[in-house]
C-alpha cells in the first residue's frame, strides 16, 4: 500500500494493482502532486477503528485543503478542524455540516467568527478572553447560542521543532488556568449566547512520542474537573492532534503502530471521565500519500559539489526551507548500470535556501530524470507560493 522504491523505479501500490510513476510523469514538463486515494482510505480506517465508542476524528484541514482530499473525509464520516473563514467555506463547499466542523485558529476577525455562527458551527475554540468577548458579541446580534472549547496551554514541551511547537509557556497558543475567573465571569454574563462544550489542547505538531501527549491531557484534566466541580456540564475534551511520521523511512506500518499506541495511551486516561474526546489529526492521515515530483533541469558540478537542478523547490515544498525539514528523495526511474552520487537537491528559486535536500546518495542523475520528494501530502501544497512567479503544481490523483 503506498508509494516504494522498488525494482529501480517509484511506484504506488494499491490493493492488488501497481501504478508506475514513470508512466504517470511521461510527457509532461511541469512538476506535480501525485496523490494515493487507496493508501489514505486505509489510513483513514485505521483511525476509525481505534478512535473508541466516544472518540470522534476531525482532521485538520491545515494538513491538506485540496477538495478531492476533503471529499474523502465527508465520504468517510470525519469532521473536520479548521482554522480560519476560508477552510471553513471549502469545507462547506466540500460538503461537511456545519456541526461536524471544529472552528480553531488563535486570530479569528469578526467576519469569521459572523460566518462561523451563522453557518451553525458545531464548536468554536477559545485563545483568549477577548475572543470570548467577541463571539459573545456576535452571537447576542445574531440571536443565536454557541458551543465553545477553552483552550488550554498545559506548559509541556512537544519535543518537536520550536517553530511548531503550541503547548509551551512561551508560545501565543491557548491559556493557563490563571485566565479561568475572568472567562467564566463572560460566560456568567453571557448565558443566553454562550455555552461552555469542554476543553481542547494541541501541543505541536511531528510529535513522535506519546509521552508528551498524556502528559498535556492529565495536566488539562485538573482544570476539567475544577470546571465540572463548578456547575459546568463540560462533555467533552478535544486532544488536539500532533502525531507525527518518520520522514526517513517508508513503514507504514510503524505510523499506524504508532497512531494506535497513541490512541490508547488517550483513552486510557479519558476513558473513566466519561466524555466525548475529539481527535484533530493532520499529518499522519495524509502526509504518506502524497508526492512532489519534478523534473532534474541540469546537473551543475563545481569543485564542491554537485547540484541536481530541479523545476521545483520551496516555493512548492517549504518545509525543508522553513523547518529544516527532512523529505526522503527518490528518481522516479534509475538506470540500472548507473553508479550512486552524492548531490544537493535544488530549487530554480532565487534564495539559497531552496534546497529539498542536502548531500543525498542517489543513483547517477541527468538532465530530464524525473525525482520525487516523499510524504509531501501534509504541509506541502497547502504552503505553495507564487514567488518569483512560477506556476503552481497540479495534483493528480491515482485511484480516483
Amino acid at each position: 500500500m503506498g508509494f516504494y522504491w522498488s525494482d529501480n523505479e517509484l511506484k504506488c501500490k494499491q490493493d492488488h494493482k501497481v501504478y508506475s510513476v514513470a508512466e504517470i510523469v511521461e510527457g509532461l514538463t511541469d512538476p506535480i502532486y501525485l496523490y494515493d486515494l487507496v493508501g489514505l482510505r486505509h489510513r483513514m480506517s485505521v483511525y476509525k477503528d481505534q478512535v473508541g465508542k466516544k472518540g470522534h476524528v476531525h482532521y485538520a484541514v491545515k494538513a491538506n485543503d485540496h477538495p478531492r482530499i476533503l471529499k474523502e473525509f465527508v465520504d468517510a464520516g470525519f469532521g473536520v478542524d479548521v482554522v480560519s473563514g476560508g477552510e471553513f467555506s471549502k469545507c462547506l463547499a466540500a460538503g461537511f455540516s456545519p456541526a461536524d466542523i471544529v472552528f480553531s485558529g488563535v486570530g479569528k476577525t469578526s467576519e469569521e467568527i459572523t460566518l462561523a455562527i451563522s453557518e451553525g458551527v458545531g464548536q468554536i475554540n477559545i485563545e483568549c478572553p477577548q475572543e470570548l468577548e467577541r463571539v459573545a458579541f456576535v452571537a447576542s446580534h445574531l440571536g443565536k447560542k454557541v458551543s465553545v472549547a477553552f483552550r488550554m496551554n498545559p506548559d509541556v514541551d512537544a519535543e518537536t521543532h520550536p517553530y511548531i511547537k503550541t503547548g509551551f509557556r512561551e508560545n501565543k497558543f491557548g491559556m493557563d488556568r490563571s485566565f479561568l475567573p475572568e472567562l467564566e465571569r463572560i460566560l456568567a454574563a453571557n448565558s443566553r449566547h454562550l455555552e461552555l462544550r469542554g476543553l481542547t489542547i494541541h501541543i505541536g505538531s511531528q510529535i513522535r512520542s506519546v509521552k508528551p501527549m498524556v502528559e498535556a491531557v492529565e495536566k488539562t484534566l485538573i482544570d476539567f474537573e475544577v470546571l465540572r466541580r463548578r456547575g459546568f456540564n463540560l462533555l467533552s475534551f478535544d486532544v488536539g492532534g500532533g502525531i507525527g511520521i518518520d520522514y526517513e523511512s517508508e513503514d507504514l506500518e510503524a505510523d499506524e503502530t504508532f497512531i494506535q499506541e497513541y490512541l490508547k495511551k488517550i483513552r486510557e486516561v479519558l476513558d473513566p471521565v466519561g466524555c466525548e474526546v475529539v481527535f484533530e489529526p493532520g499529518r499522519s492521515l495524509v502526509a504518506r500519500f502524497g508526492v512532489l515530483l519534478g523534473e532534474v533541469q541540469y546537473i551543475k558540478k563545481t569543485p564542491f559539489k554537485t547540484f541536481a537542478i530541479l523545476n521545483t523547490g520551496m516555493h512548492h515544498l517549504m518545509r525543508p526551507a522553513l523547518y529544516e525539514a527532512h523529505h526522503r528523495i527518490v528518481p522516479v526511474k534509475a538506470r540500472p548500470e548507473g553508479s550512486a552520487e552524492l548531490y544537493d537537491v535544488v530549487g530554480p528559486i532565487c534564495e539559497s535556501a531552496d534546497v529539498l535536500g542536502r548531500e543525498r546518495m542517489l543513483p547517477s542523475l541527468s538532465q530530464g530524470d524525473w525525482l520525487g520528494i516523499m510524504d509531501a501530502g501534509a504541509y506541502g501544497a497547502v504552503m505553495v507560493s507564487d514567488y518569483n512567479s512560477h506556476r503552481r503544481p497540479e495534483a493528480v490523483f491515482v485511484g480516483d
